[in-house]
């Protein structure tokens, strides 16, 4: 079974204190990318790359203030717990 992990670089930028009730997760199957606000809805954003899946919104008019984290790739990047060792054959 698969663990999730999330690195330390990202928990360095998420909100000391999360209030649940704030937060709007949206998880998007065919891309599979996870997109958390801590603000209770999208609002605009500037984002930034902190590695290369995840994405950290910096609200626009402070950018200290994170308004959320995007994950592209999310089960390749938080969910796999080993690489994957096989190769995938011609149908």
């Amino acid at each position: 079974m698969a663990t999730i992990t999330i690195p330390e670089a990202v928990k360095s930028y998420f909100p000391q204190a999360i209030d649940p009730d704030q937060l709007w997760v949206t998880y998007n199957q065919k891309a599979d990318s996870l997109t958390i606000y801590f603000t209770g809805k999208p609002v605009p954003s500037v984002w930034n790359d902190i590695d290369e899946y995840a994405y950290i919104g910096f609200a626009l008019d402070n950018e200290t203030v994170v308004t959320g984290l995007m994950i592209e790739h999310f089960s390749k990047w938080l969910l796999l717990s080993t690489p994957l060792d096989h190769q995938l054959q011609p149908a």
